[in-house]
């Protein structure tokens, strides 16, 4: 089993397999125990025993969801597409090989991918798609679609459905792989990290030969291929003329278009608005304002509703600042009207902690279990409190164990990490006012750590009515931290398309500020995640421990695409720059790419691989080769903070 490495970052790699064969392929089996005795006594005797067994594969799908990986393109999605060969990633690392397509062909995949365009059908019938049963299947006699003779395994029932596709010859000629090529089209993927270990499960992946329909539509069909291929490779079309039908058994099947250049990933991240890059409303106001000021360190002015039912407008920001954090704050708090800030200048109210701490104590008055658990804890706390000092008054020895307060109930605890973490705090007090994170755009900050702790103070606010309550919470305060981040919490906000068009996308932030898009800092480790989560469908939040400076957005491994360089020339001229095992690029490239037909777009795969294998001068060359030299590592886009 052939195995080559892509590095793709300092911390890990992936490794390319030529294939993973099952232990034992689908099918009956017999296993025969025999045993012989032989004595002095009495004549030789044997004694036999036979039990049969079957392993089953699949083989008619549909494939259950859940041995979907992903596709790419991923379905009924709109992009640039036309350079992609699409492929479809299996979680049984075996499932390509437990059959055979041939009677020769160990190695080769079973299952292979067709791409349909839309233009294949200028000049032939449109394909015949429907379910029926595998009775209806089997049933040679009489099908108006060529099909081999199969016969039915332990477990298939007469009456199970399976989805076929029916296409002309002449339509499946063009797109059908040769024999040869199904022994590049599959490979196996493990994720391994900088020690050798594996990370998660092994995955297999079949490629499709042929790019999609340049601005159009285009389907694709995951199918068997069991038993239709002879001894030299071919496959067995039944002596079908060029508009006899062949029937096709389809798996999986999906469908994308490739309209607009516009909508892939790098340009939809490029296109992104970065002005100001630090989350402030836009210059509103003139400098000589007294409101300039509040509006640079990230204010809004927000209506206010006061206790006696008059109304005002105050400035509030919420906890991701665009600059350096405030001066500190007295705190535990009696009530939140003891954190407004009244500014004479203005004339207006600050309200940004006092909203901070009341917000943290309703979130937790409307969360029963944990108010509940969080009044118990306290009072418990408070009697331990009362009596390490009663016994340091009267200066009795204390036991050591005593000396710690009582463990935080663990509903209560996970309560206060997620509130340093602003899980569910409202969108509206992360961002007061929307012009500070406008459609396509990206902003980064700093979180205001004396927010977050009034933010916490008012969730432990719960049971303070009097001066003892208040001096028992600055006690806990004292002996007991909330706050998730040694060195300070900072990061992003991206309000994008990309959010909602390419789930799992993949964060690394670093405290350096590295222009180079090519480069990694040197020396920089990767600040730890704190949080990256989706606050709506096209709002992405990512909180790191440190200051963050720069920013990289990549796919995660299933989401890179393989395929052909994007061409430059018109008509297209396809070309394939290679890398070397390691991963890392080269000079070195395929000037033309070799199609079967060029009118058809399908990719000569096998010629392709003795092109790459020349070019590169290695001895041999694998379906896990081919891999590494037709993927396409996603884009890393960068930003940098304030640029």
């Amino acid at each position: 089993m052939a195995n080559i490495r892509r590095t793709p970052s300092p911390e890990s790699h992936i490794e390319f397999l030529e294939f993973h064969q099952p232990a034992l392929e689908s099918g009956t089996y017999e296993v025969t125990w025999e045993q012989t005795l032989q004595s002095s006594k009495f004549s030789e005797q044997r004694f036999t025993k036979s039990l049969t067994f079957v392993v089953t594969g699949e083989r008619f799908g549909p494939l259950p969801p859940k041995e979907v990986v992903a596709v790419f393109p991923p379905a009924d999605s709109v992009g640039e597409h036309a350079h992609v060969l699409p492929h479809i990633t299996l979680h049984r690392s075996t499932l390509p090989w437990e059959r055979l397509p041939g009677p020769a062909d160990e190695n080769h995949s079973w299952l292979a991918l067709l791409l349909l365009r839309d233009s294949d059908f200028a000049n032939a019938e449109k394909p015949r798609e429907s379910v029926m049963t595998l009775r209806q299947l089997l049933a040679t006699p009489g099908s108006t679609a060529k099909f081999p003779v199969l016969s039915l395994e332990p477990g298939q029932a007469p009456e199970e459905e399976v989805r076929i596709i029916d296409l002309q010859r002449k339509v499946l000629e063009a797109v059908l792989p040769s024999g040869d090529e199904l022994a590049l089209l599959a490979h196996v993927r493990q994720r391994k990290s900088s020690n050798g270990a594996e990370e998660g499960d092994c995955e297999a992946t079949v490629l499709c030969h042929r790019l999609p329909e340049p601005g159009g539509h285009s389907t694709v069909h995951l199918v068997s291929l069991e038993k239709r291929y002879d001894v030299g490779g071919a496959f067995d079309f039944q002596g079908a003329g060029p508009n006899d039908w062949i029937r096709l058994v389809s798996l999986k099947s999906w469908s994308f278009f490739s309209v607009d250049p516009d909508q892939s990933f790098s340009a939809l991240l490029r296109r992104l608005d970065r002005t100001p890059s630090l989350l402030r409303l836009p210059e509103l106001v003139p400098a000589s304002s007294p409101a300039a000021e509040y509006l640079l360190e990230g204010h809004a002015a927000v209506p206010h509703r006061m206790r006696r039912g008059s109304q005002s407008v105050s400035f509030y920001r919420g906890p991701l600042i665009p600059g350096s954090t405030p001066d500190a704050l007295s705190l535990p708090a009696h009530s939140s009207d003891e954190l407004l800030r009244y500014d004479p200048a203005t004339g207006m109210l600050d309200a940004t902690y006092a909203a901070a701490w009341e917000l943290g104590r309703l979130t937790t008055l409307a969360n029963q279990r944990v108010a509940l658990e969080l009044f118990n804890w306290k009072r418990r706390a408070s009697q331990q409190l009362y009596s390490l000092g009663q016994r340091s008054w009267r200066r009795l020895p204390v036991r050591r164990a005593s000396a710690e307060l009582t463990s935080m109930p663990e509903a209560v605890d996970k309560w206060f990490q997620a509130l340093a973490l602003l899980e569910g705090v409202p969108f509206s007090y992360l961002v007061p006012d929307e012009r500070m994170l406008p459609v396509e755009g990206l902003r980064f900050f700093r979180v205001d750590p004396l927010w977050v702790d009034c933010l916490l103070d008012g969730a432990l606010a719960i049971g303070r009515v009097t001066e003892a309550d208040w001096q028992r919470d600055f006690a806990l305060r004292e002996r007991r931290s909330f706050s998730m981040s040694k060195d300070g919490m900072s990061g992003f906000l991206m309000r994008s398309t990309v959010v909602s068009g390419y789930p799992g996308l993949l964060v690394e932030a670093y405290a350096e500020r590295v222009e180079d898009p090519g480069s990694i800092p040197v020396g920089g480790d990767v600040l730890p995640q704190l949080r990256v989560d989706t606050l709506s469908d096209d709002i992405l939040i990512g909180l790191f421990d440190g200051q963050c400076q720069t920013v990289d957005f990549f796919q995660k491994p299933e989401g890179l695409s393989f395929g052909l360089d994007v061409p430059t020339t018109h008509p297209p001229t396809w070309t394939k720059n290679l890398r070397l095992r390691t991963g890392e690029a080269t000079d070195l490239r395929i000037e033309s790419v070799p199609f079967h037909d060029p009118a058809k777009s399908a990719v000569n795969t096998s010629r392709l691989a003795e092109l790459m294998r020349e070019k590169l001068e290695w001895p041999a060359f694998t379906a896990a080769q081919f891999a590494l030299e037709m993927i396409e590592g996603g884009p890393r886009i960068r930003f940098v903070a304030g640029s």
